[in-house]
């Protein structure tokens, strides 16, 4: 078999791997990233998301400054003519599939052996553990970075002729404004060249030039000095205490060893709790991992047969120095290993090649058995990856999987509450948020759905009692007024509602949602709450479907529809109602009309894709 076919089937077996994901639904960070970011929806927004990191995000506490991010958003958005995740996932699959190949030709450059440079870059493109990344739109930026650090290095070592100009370094300071961890090529690159260069006459090693060795240092790091002058100071990183979040990465970096080799039981959000203190024995195990870890990479690294492993296994370390010195809101996430395990696959392939000499001299009945057992541990990967995509489906199976393997998150347990409730189970929503409450007490986002929740199921008073208290513990958190102006605009009470979502919009400005319902909630103040006005009636729908009067909310959000016809909520309610009634090809229709009008109405797709799934069940 030729090389050539050999890449087109791999390109293939890594397209099946994928094939279940293109239809996957955005999640989490995605929402105020990507849905409710009205900054994107305008191509000729993109000169100023260079310029202003506020058009990252629709929450201040999340806008860093991303602009190679929120360009490649816009320009998805706009080829799907609206917040459709097909268009999103089908570029970051293309990101995707080339860095697997760059890092093909990387590593071939690096061991001489193309057999295995494919097999290896397929392990890492196959791998279950990197499917997270995949899947999560927001975490695109990962790919970029790993993709402008594998780049940066595959222009170095294939195009020599750049090296005097330093262009080589340009990919990996693109990658710095998608994710600021792409400055860490400098470093890589000064181990690899401090490695791999050849000794000159007089014995010292090329490498210790300084201008090749300092100058990706010197552009690397003058982008992140930019990156961090123009990041916000809204921004937070989220982390509760500096010392406890240093203290767990020791032994974090032994789960994610650990999971690169046996990746069962992977979660979209871990419910590791920093450690309290170093007396605690995880820490320990942490550090003597390190410790071990560290002495077998200098050691195979001073060893020229065992450079290409040293390398690797370095590689792995250093990669992962951003995100464990720098504390963030959680301990560990598994699209942080993206780049790291890069270093792990380049150190399996140092062994291989060794082995591979061996090899050579073994019958061809061995070397034809060896070829079947890869083919089929990466057939076996590509199986996994398949089966890890299927969770990341929707936001009710994603987090009905975190659930049952972080059972103490209270964060996933919050979000599992939101589909149950996007469904019309408040009974369960309300389980889930009380279990997440014991867990989390101060959280106010959990507070703002435990009123959304309470509200739906008529406890008025006690809603507003949780909303009140959302807005106590996150007096700076946009959603706790958004949403409480939204529910206080649904119970007929517009004029309660106008301060909150004005303070809403001026703490998010790029908040689509809460834009538009300050808008109905100036209409309605502008009608003096009629009953012609069609916000009024839309309130009323809402009323009505919470008291199990389907039909009657139906014809009330029809008349709100004689006057205003492109009016997404009552669009909306009657999908809602039509899938408690069971009519699931209507609410088909109507939610489709909801989202046309508003393309980024996560609750009109939540009813839409219920009355598909019904449909699909053979229940219409």
């Amino acid at each position: 078999m030729s090389k050539t076919i050999a890449a087109g089937l791999l390109a293939v077996i890594l397209l099946a791997a994928y094939s279940n994901h293109f239809q996957n639904s955005f999640h989490f960070d995605d929402a105020h990233t990507i849905e409710n970011n009205a900054a994107i929806r305008e191509l000729r927004n993109i000169p100023r998301f260079f310029v202003d990191a506020t058009t990252f995000s629709a929450l201040p506490s999340n806008q860093s400054y991303r602009p190679v991010v929120t360009t490649l958003f816009a320009i998805d958005y706009k080829l799907a003519r609206g917040v459709h995740p097909f268009w999103f996932h089908l570029s970051i699959f293309g990101l995707f599939a080339a860095l697997v190949f760059l890092f093909a030709f990387f590593i071939d450059q690096l061991i001489g052996n193309r057999w295995i440079a494919l097999a290896a870059a397929g392990y890492y493109g196959l791998h279950p553990a990197n499917a997270d990344t995949v899947n999560y739109i927001i975490a695109s930026a990962e790919i970029i970075t790993a993709l402008g650090v594998v780049g940066s290095f595959a222009i170095y070592l294939g195009v020599p002729a750049l090296r005097r100009y330093y262009l080589f370094v340009i990919p990996a300071a693109v990658a710095v404004l998608a994710k600021p961890p792409a400055a860490i090529f400098a470093v890589l690159f000064a181990l690899y060249a401090w490695l791999f260069s050849e000794r000159d006459a007089s014995g010292q090693r090329l490498s210790l030039r300084i201008s090749e060795m300092a100058f990706p240092f010197v552009i690397c790091g003058a982008v992140l000095f930019f990156v961090q002058r123009m990041t916000p100071p809204s921004w937070t990183a989220g982390a509760a205490s500096a010392r406890t979040y240093l203290i767990t990465q020791p032994y974090v970096a032994l789960l994610y060893f650990k999971t690169f080799f046996w990746p069962a039981d992977l979660s979209a959000d871990y419910d590791l709790a920093p450690l309290s203190t170093m007396d605690d024995p995880r820490f320990w195990a942490g550090f003597a991992f390190l410790a071990a870890f560290l002495a077998t990479a200098i050691f195979a690294a001073r060893h020229k047969k065992t450079r290409v492993i040293g390398f690797g296994l370095l590689w792995f370390l250093i990669a992962l120095l951003p995100t464990s010195l720098f504390p963030l809101a959680e301990v560990m996430n598994d699209h942080r290993t993206f780049l790291p395990y890069l270093g792990l696959v380049i150190a399996i392939a140092g062994v291989a090649a060794l082995w591979s000499s061996r090899v050579s001299l073994l019958r061809p009945t061995v070397k034809i058995a060896c070829t079947c057992l890869v083919a089929a541990f990466l057939c076996a990967n590509a199986y996994a990856t398949f089966q890890r995509n299927k969770v990341w489906r929707t936001e009710e199976t994603l987090w009905r999987d975190t659930t049952v393997k972080s059972p103490h998150n209270g964060r996933a347990l919050m979000n599992y509450g939101n589909t149950l409730m996007a469904k019309g189970d408040f009974a369960g929503a309300l389980e889930y948020f009380h279990r997440a409450q014991a867990l989390v007490p101060s959280y106010p986002v959990l507070f703002v759905n435990l009123g959304i929740a309470e509200g739906a199921v008529g406890h008025a008073r006690l809603a507003e009692q949780h909303f009140k208290k959302a807005l106590r513990l996150g007096p700076t958190n946009p959603d706790c007024y958004s949403y409480y102006g939204r529910w206080l605009l649904s119970q007929s009470r517009a004029g309660e509602a106008l301060p909150l979502l004005r303070k809403a919009v001026e703490l998010a400005p790029a908040d689509a949602r809460a834009r538009d319902a300050l808008k109905q909630a100036e209409e309605s103040g502008s009608d003096n709450g009629t009953a012609e006005n069609p916000a009024t009636m839309v309130a009323h729908s809402l009323q009505l479907y919470r008291e199990g009067r389907y039909e009657a909310a139906i014809a009330e959000c029809h008349r709100a529809l004689a006057i205003r016809p492109d009016y997404a909520e009552a669009w909306n309610n009657i999908g809602a109602a039509l899938n408690q009634l069971g009519r699931y090809e209507e609410a088909v229709s109507a939610c489709e009309q909801a989202l046309r009008y508003k393309p980024d109405f996560e609750l009109a797709r939540n009813n839409l894709q219920y009355a598909r799934s019904m449909i699909g069940s053979g229940k219409n």
